[in-house]
């Protein structure tokens, strides 16, 4: 907990990027944060609160944060082109928001392990949309670690088992968020190559709280963001939720990359999923993944591995 506090205070203090050292503990760093969050969220929902409100708290909260610092470390940085704007508002609402609502839910129908796998699925989409819709020219390693990963993806939802897969609302809403990531990586690589990833994330939290605020009202009514039946624990839980898997996750990676570089800090960050596997193997023992799944993971993460380092171009960080 020192080091990670330490390394935030870096950020508000030192305009240099780390050396590889310190950049590459970020990065795991941050994956080890990034790994609570499907292990937090559930805890949320069993002490009364529900996915919507939930998300639009903690990324409303996120957003003020990101910003604070975001404008700490340059004054200007929340003064951006009313184009931007627009396109971080596409950004939030087709692929982060929408992807992070898809996460949420899919831990209604799974395990935190194998909603975290699945998500992983997503650069093999983004490999995929290359190839089919980006005119990028297809490469055999790239196209082994798609397969490898589908393969993974496959054996972790539970098709080789005798006893039986995940539920299907948790695969499609799993595979539903790589799909948003995918979008939002595309997206932010195309349309905002040089602009500060800090405050591409701050403006992206911010508007993604409405896309689950106004489902919320929309379902529940003007009464649709209170805490009201919240459990005290639920409290304490979104805090950890907006500072751990969210705030400090992203600060660290975002350090992270500044001295690996985007692909080195891609294929580091694929430890994620391990981190999530192991706490919640700790939190909920009756959660282990059976030797099919645990193959799966494996396959999943090797193929994410292979692909990312036979890409050129890393995808931009998928922060849940």
């Amino acid at each position: 907990m020192t080091l990670l506090l330490g390394l935030i205070l870096i950020t508000l203090h030192d305009s240099e990027p780390m050396n590889r050292k310190w950049s590459f503990i970020a990065v795991i760093l941050s994956a080890a944060c990034f790994g609570t969050l499907a292990v937090l969220t559930p805890l949320a929902y069993e002490a009364g609160a529900d996915p919507l409100p939930l998300l639009a708290w903690r990324f409303l909260i996120a957003a003020v944060l990101l910003g604070v610092l975001a404008s700490v470390r340059d004054h200007r940085a929340l003064v951006v082109p009313l184009a931007d704007v627009r396109r971080y508002a596409t950004l939030a609402m087709t692929g982060y928001g929408a992807a992070s609502i898809c996460f949420f839910y899919a831990l209604k129908f799974a395990d935190a392990s194998v909603v975290a796998v699945l998500l992983y699925a997503y650069p093999a989409f983004v490999t995929l949309t290359g190839w089919l819709l980006l005119g990028q020219k297809a490469d055999w390693g790239q196209g082994a670690a798609v397969l490898i990963t589908f393969v993974g993806c496959a054996l972790v939802v539970g098709l080789g088992d005798a006893v039986g897969g995940v539920a299907w609302q948790g695969v499609v809403l799993g595979l539903g968020a790589a799909v948003g990531y995918t979008l939002f990586n595309l997206l932010s690589a195309r349309w905002l190559p040089g602009r500060s990833r800090l405050t591409m994330m701050a403006y992206t939290f911010g508007i993604a709280a409405l896309l689950p605020a106004v489902g919320a009202f929309a379902t529940v009514g003007r009464n649709a963001l209170s805490t009201a039946e919240w459990q005290p624990q639920a409290w304490w839980l979104l805090a950890a939720i907006v500072v751990v898997p969210t705030f400090a996750a992203v600060v660290l990676y975002l350090e992270g990359i500044r001295g690996l570089g985007p692909a080195q800090a891609a294929v580091i960050s694929t430890v994620e999923p391990l981190f999530t596997i192991a706490l919640a193997m700790a939190v909920w023992p009756e959660q282990r993944l059976t030797i099919l799944q645990t193959v799966g993971a494996a396959l999943v993460l090797g193929g994410v591995v292979i692909g990312e380092i036979r890409s050129r171009r890393a995808p931009l960080p998928a922060t849940i």
